[in-house]
C-alpha cells in the first residue's frame, strides 16, 4: 500500500505516542503543536515536519488527521478543519464542555472518529464476549476503577478525563449505557477528582473514577450469575474467570484463565484509521457515539450537582 500522509496536532507525551505508532504503521506524520520546546524532539522521533502555524499546517496534502491536542482545544481544531474534507480521529473526550454539542452537530461533520481506546483494547473485547455468550451466566453488572496521582490534562476534571473510558466500556460490555441512579463526587477548589457513580439495576454498571489514588488502578469485572470475569488491569494479556454460582461453597471455585491479543490497544486503533484511510472498513467509534457519552457524561454531571 501507498505510504499514507497523516496529520497529528498536539505532540505531548500521548502525541509521542502516537507518532511512534504512526511509524510503525509506515505513515508519514507531519506534526503541529502550537506550544513551543517540541520541534527538534519530534523530528528527531521521526516526524516528517513540524509546524506551529496552523494556517501552514492546513494547506498540506494530507490522508488524515489525528487531533491529540489539550480537550479544550477541540472545539475550534474541529472548526478549524471543517472544511478540509479529510477523516480525523480525534482524542477523548470530544469536548470538555456539555454546551459544546450544539455547536459540534451545527457544523455537520463527516469522517470524524473518536479515539475511545478500551473500546479497541482486545481485553475488554473479551468481558464483552464472556458477557454475551452464556460463560459465566446471566450478567447481572460490572464494575470498574480508574484510579491514580493526580493528572497531566488540565483543562478537564477527572470526571470528563476519565470516566469517559468507562462509560465506553459500560457500553461495549453491556450493549448500553443504563440510566444513571447514583452518584458522589469528592471536589477539591470546586474541581471534581473523584467520582463514583451507579447506573442502572440489572444489569448495573458501577464504576469509581479517582486521581487522588497513590497507587494505580485498572481493574474491570462482570459479574453473572454462574461466574466472574476479571481485567486485572490495563497491562496484562489475560482475563481470568471464577466459575461457581451464589450458592457454591467457597472450595468449590473453579478458576480459568483465558489470554488474549497482546497489541497495544492504541496500535489497534490507529490500524483501523489507517486501514481506513487505505478505503477499509470506518472506525467503529463514530462522531455520533462521541455526542453520546458526552451526553451521558453530563448526565452524570447533572446528577452530582443535585
Amino acid at each position: 500500500m501507498n505510504k499514507l500522509s497523516i496529520g497529528l496536532i498536539g505532540y505531548g507525551i500521548w502525541g509521542n505516542k502516537i507518532l511512534q505508532e504512526l511509524l510503525c504503521l509506515n505513515a508519514e506524520v507531519h506534526v503541529l503543536e502550537l506550544e513551543k520546546g517540541y520541534k527538534n524532539e519530534a523530528l528527531k522521533n521521526g516526524a516528517t515536519t513540524f509546524e506551529t502555524n496552523i494556517d501552514s499546517f492546513k494547506r498540506k496534502d494530507l490522508d488524515g488527521l489525528i487531533i491529540a491536542s489539550s480537550t479544550s482545544s477541540h472545539l475550534a481544531l474541529l472548526k478549524a478543519f471543517a472544511n478540509n474534507n479529510i477523516p480525523i480521529f480525534i482524542e477523548k473526550p470530544l469536548t470538555n464542555k456539555g454546551a459544546d454539542l450544539h455547536t459540534i452537530q451545527a457544523l455537520k461533520l463527516s469522517n470524524v472518529f473518536v479515539m475511545h481506546i478500551w473500546k479497541y483494547h482486545p481485553g475488554v473485547q473479551l468481558l464483552a464476549k464472556l458477557a454475551s455468550d452464556g460463560t459465566i451466566g446471566n450478567v447481572k453488572g460490572a464494575k470498574s476503577i480508574r484510579a491514580n496521582w493526580t493528572s497531566p490534562r488540565k483543562d478537564t476534571d477527572s470526571l470528563w478525563n476519565l470516566a469517559i473510558h468507562d462509560l465506553s466500556i459500560c457500553e461495549l460490555i453491556l450493549g448500553a449505557i443504563p440510566e444513571k441512579k447514583q452518584a458522589i463526587g469528592e471536589r477539591h477548589d470546586g474541581s471534581l477528582r473523584g467520582v463514583t457513580a451507579l447506573l442502572g439495576d440489572t444489569p448495573n454498571y458501577h464504576f469509581e473514577v479517582s486521581n487522588r489514588y497513590p497507587d494505580k488502578q485498572r481493574e474491570i469485572r462482570v459479574f453473572g450469575s454462574e461466574g466472574v470475569a476479571v481485567l486485572k488491569d490495563e497491562k496484562v494479556d489475560y482475563v481470568d474467570v471464577y466459575l461457581g454460582s451464589h450458592l457454591s461453597e467457597p472450595f468449590e471455585i473453579k478458576t480459568k484463565r483465558i489470554h488474549f491479543d497482546k497489541t497495544p490497544p492504541l496500535r489497534l486503533e490507529l490500524q483501523v484509521f489507517v486501514n481506513y484511510l487505505h478505503g477499509g472498513v470506518a472506525p467503529p467509534t463514530d462522531l455520533e457515539e462521541g455526542i453520546r457519552l458526552i451526553q451521558h457524561l453530563v448526565q452524570i454531571e447533572n446528577l452530582l450537582e443535585t
